[in-house]
């Protein structure tokens, strides 16, 4: 009885993990495939056969199935939409055109236009959510918003080998200026991670760019947006000067789950010029015919397949390397979520089998990501030795160095969890609790107050000059002091000097040569348009001014009435004899 159970236990060790998971791999994999699910977390073994299944159904049998009178099928996802209240997401963001038309009129129109041309090739079929498939069809002109989280869901459900979706521009992708013009100037945006800044954006933005999916390993992304790229520029049109018009995009967490995505900006319609020419039928119709031809040419390209007749034409390509490129990228994404270092490693080290010149900026940027990962696992693991030994500061430092080394990416989410569980514990959740709750008594205004530190007189501040405005109008609107004040500022402004050091040769009669000397230089300092970040002191003397490009609106850092409601003028009430 022992001996058989015995014999059970090891059966039970080394059986697959396909034994004990709802799903299993349909198709036989190649030995590269199998190692990596060997080393990876048996945990993640279902999602893992779900996304090795659908590369293969999708991706790995597509001349097969085109060839028995499948589809090449396209998920359609609509730009934007309307929110709960009614209104087009285009206007309450502030993504709006010249004339005052939200961006999903525009996209609207351009992205019929493109499904009226997919859908008259017999090889290919779009699909899209019902109410937007009646937006393309033109049964309908409105639609709700809908995540890409969503759209990239749908897509996967629906065995979708491309996702596409038709947009516009404005400014530029995180500089949203006003919305209404595309004007230089001085404008509060947003990073990438959605910090505020004050800019002074001294050009303007123009011109067609396509983002494509960084995380497409396969290769497709890439190829279908440069080709895109180099047709329209042969044609005339304006490329953004942001990488030429083709830019790989890995800032967003939809990537992450759609392999093949294209996301079309088609231009700006906060430049006046530029909206003119979008609204034009001719540059229009070029446009999208361009989005239709490149695609049908980025398919011949990569699978052989020529679907632009009504009979499907075949020329054998070595596809492989891209589905098995495809499978690993995919699965590295999938044990980075999971927290699987080990998998991920396993898999990007698979990947660089495949390194050739057409592979190598993708292999690069995997690698790059691990590199990343490992460097914060070191940390990680170096900070729990000396957690153990009971040196908690150099753990702690350990810990918020491996936190500190991954960027904001959500890929990275459950590593970022892991380290914040090791710098904070249960104490962090306690501590956010008990802080909601004593906010949550508090009524809204005083809640804002806590949020901003009194500032004193020599805290520097941020100074924004625009061109229509003169130097004490200026002054008034970063600092909120009364007139007298303002007038003693902008007076030692307009004295100011600015002090700078050189190093010099001077001849040293001591040493009886030449040696090097700091040299004092007084300039004098105008203060013409722009953004400035200059320093008082307690008299209200102008110690030193710097003229910057960009600045970023912190509190802590600075004082400015304008944007941080924070100047050490206003906050002082003046007192008044009746």
């Amino acid at each position: 009885m022992k001996r058989n159970i015995l014999i059970f236990a090891i059966i039970l060790l080394f059986a697959p993990a396909s034994l004990f998971s709802a799903n299993e791999i349909k198709k036989g994999q190649t030995l590269t495939i199998r190692r990596v699910l060997e080393k990876a977390d048996k945990n993640n073994y279902d999602k893992a056969a779900d996304i090795i299944n659908y590369i293969d159904d999708v991706y790995g049998s597509l001349n097969e199935q085109l060839a028995n009178d499948g589809k090449f099928k396209i998920y359609f996802g609509p730009a934007h939409g309307k929110d709960h209240t009614g209104r087009w997401r285009g206007t309450t963001t502030e993504r709006i055109g010249v004339t005052g038309l939200p961006e999903e009129w525009y996209s609207i129109t351009y992205s019929r236009k493109l499904y009226n041309m997919l859908k008259s090739n017999k090889h290919i079929e779009v699909s899209a959510a019902p109410y937007y498939m009646d937006v393309l069809e033109g049964k309908s002109d409105s639609y709700h918003y809908m995540k890409f989280r969503d759209v990239a869901d749908n897509a996967y459900n629906s065995n979708a080998f491309l996702v596409i979706e038709m947009h516009m521009n404005n400014v530029s992708v995180f500089e949203k200026a006003d919305g209404l013009v595309n004007m230089p100037g001085i404008h509060m945006i947003r990073d990438s991670s959605g910090r505020k800044l004050l800019k002074n954006i001294t050009g303007t933005y123009s011109g067609y760019l396509t983002l494509y999916n960084k995380f497409d390993a396969s290769g497709f992304s890439k190829l279908y947006a440069h080709n895109i790229k180099n047709s329209l520029a042969s044609k005339g049109y304006s490329l953004n000067n942001w990488e030429y018009g083709a830019v790989a995009d890995d800032r967003f967490s939809y990537y992450l789950l759609f392999p093949v995505s294209i996301i079309y900006e088609c231009g700006f319609i906060s430049n006046t010029a530029e909206e003119r020419k979008l609204r034009d039928p001719e540059y229009m119709d070029e446009m999208i015919k361009t989005h239709y031809t490149m695609l049908v040419k980025t398919i011949h390209d990569v699978f052989g397949m020529d679907i632009s007749g009504s009979s499907l034409r075949y020329k054998a390509k070595d596809v492989m390397y891209r589905i098995e490129l495809l499978k690993l990228a995919r699965l590295t994404i999938l044990f980075l979520e999971k927290g699987d270092v080990a998998g991920a490693n396993a898999a990007v080290k698979s990947m660089k089998r495949y390194n050739n010149s057409s592979t190598s900026d993708t292999i690069d940027y995997y690698t790059a990501i691990l590199n990343r990962v490992n460097r914060a696992e070191k940390y990680y693991k170096k900070g729990l030795t000396y957690s153990k030994k009971k040196k908690y500061r150099k753990s702690r430092t350990c810990f918020i160095n491996a936190k500190n080394s991954l960027s904001r990416n959500i890929i990275y989410s459950a590593m970022r969890d892991k380290y914040n569980n090791a710098l904070y514990g249960n104490r962090r959740e306690r501590n956010s609790s008990s802080e909601k709750d004593r906010n949550r008594n508090l009524p809204q205004k005083i809640r804002k107050a806590i949020a901003v530190e009194s500032s004193s007189i020599t805290k520097p501040f941020i100074l924004a000059l625009r061109s229509k405005e003169g130097l004490e109008h200026a002054v008034n609107e970063s600092l909120g002091a009364d007139d007298e004040e303002t007038k003693r500022i902008v007076e030692g402004m307009k004295n100011y000097k600015a002090v700078s050091w050189k190093k010099v040769k001077k001849y040293s009669s001591k040493r009886k040569k030449r040696i090097w000397v700091s040299k004092k230089i007084i300039k004098d300092f105008e203060f013409n348009p722009g953004i400035y970040v200059v320093r008082l002191d307690k008299n209200l003397n102008v110690v030193k001014a710097n003229r910057v490009s960009a600045v970023y609106l912190d509190p802590h850092k600075y004082q400015n009435q304008q944007y941080l409601k924070n100047s050490y003028f206003a906050e002082t009430e003046k007192q008044k004899d009746i």
